[in-house]
């Protein structure tokens, strides 16, 4: 989801400032549970199979689940998961839509378009990886199982990555390297802060997720800001989440 540029080639800073709401809007994802078309009751039949599809998704894979598998986690008649989804691939998709829509949420609560850029990073990144390791099986579910699911989870997921690209981008807006900056910078600096992040939670550590907050703010600001600004953001990130943390 590229901004538009201007006669000069640069994008404008209206483009590059659209409100996030509005990304998310185009993106068709839900901007919190509100947002869902059907929103989750608490302890109902239907959360509870969202609930047991991820984490039996999260345990054995996504081929590997059966509906059999997710409605013993759920404690819930086969009966009653057809009367909520048609099949395992429908169910699977509503918890990614409601884990996405507890991402974009997280995200949406911390963004500010009169934010500096800098401490959007920081602010939004700090809000991901504490959402992720507060849920290990959606986690699990959303960074690796909805990947290789294919079909309409995986576009969820696409869907997601390019809201958060497009944060990204902004940091063109006042770069303070002179180079010219590559227009995959985004892309690429995303999908290294997302190797770390998978890599975490495949080594069963996704509890410790927050600990990488400032890798992934050096890894994201980085192409932007240059080694030394980043190094300061990443220390800055580190002396926020402390602060949080006491």
């Amino acid at each position: 989801m590229p901004p538009s540029s201007s006669v000069n080639g640069k994008a404008s800073s209206s483009d590059r400032t659209k409100e996030l709401d509005e990304l998310i809007e185009q993106e068709q994802l839900p901007a919190s549970r509100e947002d869902l078309a059907e929103p989750p009751v608490a302890h109902s039949q239907r959360e509870r199979l969202l609930v047991a599809v991820a984490k039996t998704t999260a345990e054995q894979g996504y081929n590997a689940t059966t509906i059999g598998d997710v409605c013993t986690a759920a404690g819930v008649s086969r009966a009653t998961f057809y009367e909520l989804f048609k099949d395992k691939e429908d169910c699977f998709h509503a918890a990614m839509e409601l884990s996405l829509a507890d991402a974009m949420g997280g995200i949406v609560a911390v963004y500010s378009p009169d934010k500096p850029w800098p401490k959007m990073v920081r602010d939004a990144a700090r809000a991901f990886l504490e959402l992720l390791a507060s849920r290990p099986t959606f986690a699990r579910m959303a960074m690796i199982e909805a990947p290789s699911a294919g079909g309409r989870s995986y576009e969820l997921y696409a869907s997601g990555k390019r809201v958060l690209q497009s944060l990204l981008e902004r940091g063109r807006d006042d770069p303070m390297e002179e180079e010219a900056i590559p227009s995959s910078a985004a892309r690429a600096a995303l999908a290294a802060a997302e190797s770390l992040i998978v890599g975490q939670i495949l080594a069963g550590n996704t509890e410790r997720l927050p600990e990488l907050l400032p890798d992934v703010v050096y890894i994201t600001t980085v192409p932007y800001l240059g080694q030394e600004e980043a190094l300061r953001q990443a220390r800055e990130a580190e002396r926020e989440r402390a602060a949080a943390d006491s």
